[in-house]
């Protein structure tokens, strides 16, 4: 009785230690995967976020920090139609708002602001709050690159220096560089459709050009891997790319989390510097926070 009663505890005593180890081997692994985890894998910094009055019903501001920190995107250049939703915002989260003055009051401003006598007054005034720390982004083609109101604004915008995010074709880039060349330009969408020979000829060109890379699916095969032109590029000026989701409509903010997954997704592919620069170090460079 006294040996099987041993034994007994002997067995339980093994069984326990043995549970015992492997939970403690499978705590101290996950702890050690987060420590030696990079930061770009966990949080992300997004390049093109829009907060525009079609989704303000759906979607308070205390409802956006909160998606955004459940998808991991840690910081945000945040656009807004109008502008009062990029400013609810940054009152909210400044640490992560990083605020940029849209153009447009209303959405029919987007084709008519370029050549608006009213304008220059309207930025100017909001300019005058001292928040924004960008202009943009706006829509502006080669036809009216260089109206008498454009000329204005970019003096405006040299003078309080401020960034550009400009959803634009490469003559209109080219213009609005060589109009003020101490101003950094955001690219939105890196030309959208343009060929990377001519993404490359523009980075090289333009040391203050900086590419953002939402719908620039183009760079892709069908399975989603880089092409090899794009992710030598990446690879060649990983400090001109950053990330971008573009909410520019709801459905776009319902399928965020599908675009951080495909944005995680392909920044894998790349070495991790660059990943981590992309992901969200290029944006903590541009816009360093305040300590």
């Amino acid at each position: 009785m006294y040996v099987y009663t041993k034994s007994l505890i002997n067995n339980l005593f093994v069984n326990f230690f043995f549970k015992f180890s492997i939970t403690f081997v499978a705590i101290f692994s996950f702890l050690l995967f987060l420590y030696i985890t990079p930061s770009w894998a966990n949080k992300l910094n997004d390049g093109h976020i829009h907060y525009n009055d079609d989704v303000w019903d759906d979607l308070s501001p205390d409802q956006v920090i909160s998606y955004l920190t459940e998808n991991e995107i840690n910081r945000a250049i945040v656009f807004g139609t109008p502008t009062a939703g990029t400013e609810k915002l940054y009152k909210l989260s400044p640490q992560r708002v990083i605020p940029f003055l849209m153009p447009y009051r209303v959405f029919r401003d987007r084709h008519t602001w370029h050549s608006d006598p009213t304008m220059p007054d309207y930025v100017k005034q909001q300019l005058s709050t001292g928040i924004y720390k960008g202009f943009g982004e706006f829509h502006l083609f080669k036809e009216h690159k260089d109206t008498t109101v454009i000329r204005q604004l970019m003096q405006m915008v040299a003078d309080h220096k401020i960034m550009l995010s400009a959803h634009a074709d490469v003559e209109t880039i080219e213009a609005l560089i060589e109009m003020q060349p101490e101003v950094s330009v955001i690219w939105a969408h890196c030309g959208m459709d343009h060929p990377v020979e001519d993404v490359r000829r523009m980075l090289a060109q333009y040391p203050k050009l900086f590419c953002e890379l939402s719908f620039r699916y183009n760079m892709f095969d069908k399975q989603g891997k880089l092409l090899t032109q794009w992710k030598t590029l990446l690879e060649e000026y990983s400090k001109r790319f950053i990330l971008g989701m573009d909410t520019y409509i709801p459905r776009r903010w319902a399928n965020l989390p599908e675009n951080v997954d495909f944005a995680r997704q392909w920044l894998s592919q790349l070495q991790p510097e660059t990943r981590k620069l992309i992901g969200g170090g290029n944006i903590d460079r541009m816009f360093p926070l305040k300590k």
